[in-house]
């Protein structure tokens, strides 16, 4: 076991792990529960998150409805790491490849063998939009925009105005599109089991600056997106970006859309940590790793899940998504014992297309999985699976999966689930 070097007087306190992980989300987490066990001792792994736990985020828009209480998606890190590795609660703000070195709000962490996965965030809105839009990409954002949500209810039975029950969301992703179906389906069951209904229609709108919602998918997605969402009354317009925003609504092109409720849901970016890493990026900020998921300068250097540009040779470049982080996690692991051991063959990271699936409210999604499409029931029960296999332990399976279960059971859904 290596002693950790004493800082010499007025220098910064340094630490040091042969392998270093920052982030503990899907990838990072994936990558410590698979770690040889050469790395399971005192001073070998260190783990670096800005927070104690951990926000299971493919299910916030669940959150934001009140399907899902925000316990269940909360998982702490402390306990990922008993008996396998260190844990540092700290912010890095920096990497320094040729000195092995990280910059942190703790100071500076020396390394070996280094492991980005650190995650994504959500691409801003344009300057002059951002004060007026809600983001939806963290926890945080879901209780916030659940609050939205109920004031714009209640406001609605005091005032008549058709834009009081208006939602305008901008971004047609996938996060945009299972957000859109589950307020839809919120509303349905306000109506029909709220005592004192407004007056006016719930609304929900969907805009999309390209002509197709999940662009980056088959068009299969978007043709049954399109057919449920209108099953729901959610109004969707393509070819539609948001040009600007007030606290009364959205300006698309020439035509405004009042709305009480303004959400941005449109991409993602990588963190200027990633973005300040020399090699190949991509508009989003995504730095383009080998076959080995390593930079190509900086072998001992791996890049991994939504931050990483890996080009399968069967492929091609795979997105940011959950399938992706939970295969290279332990990938990662297994490449890192190879390389202790002093291996010379390093078979290349290779993935498995296990396929896509969106949600599209509690009773339907859209699924391609090894070549079968699916959707309306079947395709939302393999969603479920999926996620439930996603989720990092059987407690917060157990969590999850006992909120779906009163929600069928009990039709417990809306504000007063969790009031």
């Amino acid at each position: 076991m290596r002693e950790t070097p004493k800082p010499a007087r007025g220098e910064v306190l340094r630490r040091r792990a042969r392998v270093v992980v920052v982030g503990a989300g899907l990838a990072g987490a994936s990558l410590i529960r698979n770690l040889p066990s050469t790395l399971r001792r005192p001073g070998e792994t260190l783990l670096i998150d800005r927070e104690d736990e951990y926000h299971f985020i493919p299910l916030i828009h669940e959150v934001a409805v009140g399907r899902i209480h925000p316990g269940s998606v909360r998982s702490p890190i402390p306990p990922l790491c008993k008996g396998r590795c260190d844990f540092l609660k700290a912010e890095v703000t920096g990497v320094d490849p040729a000195e092995s070195t990280l910059e942190t709000s703790s100071g500076k962490v020396g390394y070996e063998y280094l492991v980005l996965a650190a995650g994504s965030d959500a691409a801003r809105p344009p300057d002059d939009l951002v004060s007026h839009l809600q983001l939806f990409w963290t926890l945080g954002d879901a209780l916030q925009l659940r609050d939205s949500l109920n004031e714009a209810w209640r406001a609605a039975g005091r005032d008549p105005r058709r834009d009081r029950l208006t939602v305008a969301i901008a971004g047609g992703g996938a996060t945009g599109v299972e957000l859109a179906a589950e307020i839809a389906v919120l509303f349905q069951y306000l109506k029909r089991r709220t005592a004192r209904r407004p007056s006016v229609e719930p609304r929900v709108v969907l805009f999309e600056a390209e002509d197709r919602l999940i662009g980056w998918l088959d068009r299969y997605f978007h043709e049954v997106a399109m057919e449920q969402l209108a099953r729901l009354g959610v109004e969707v317009r393509l070819n539609a970006a948001a040009e600007e925003a007030s606290e009364e609504g959205l300006r698309v092109g020439s035509q405004w859309f009042p709305a009480s409720v303004r959400v941005w849901a449109a991409g993602m970016e990588i963190s200027d940590l990633v973005r300040s890493l020399s090699g190949v990026h991509d508009p989003s900020g995504r730095v383009e790793v080998d076959r080995h998921l390593t930079l190509s300068d900086h072998p001992e250097v791996y890049v991994l899940g939504d931050a990483g540009l890996y080009e399968d040779p069967r492929h091609g470049p795979l997105p940011p998504t959950g399938s992706v982080a939970v295969q290279q996690g332990p990938w990662a692991a297994r490449d890192l014992g190879r390389r202790l051991r002093s291996k010379a063959a390093r078979p290349p990271f290779r993935f498995f297309n296990r396929g896509y699936v969106v949600s599209l409210g509690p009773e339907s999604a859209v699924a391609e999985a090894l070549g079968v499409r699916l959707k309306g029931p079947a395709a939302q029960a393999l969603y479920r699976g999926v996620l439930l296999y996603y989720l990092k332990s059987r407690r917060d399976r157990i969590l999850a999966a006992s909120d779906w279960a009163m929600e069928r059971s009990l039709g417990r859904v809306g504000f007063g689930a969790l009031s």
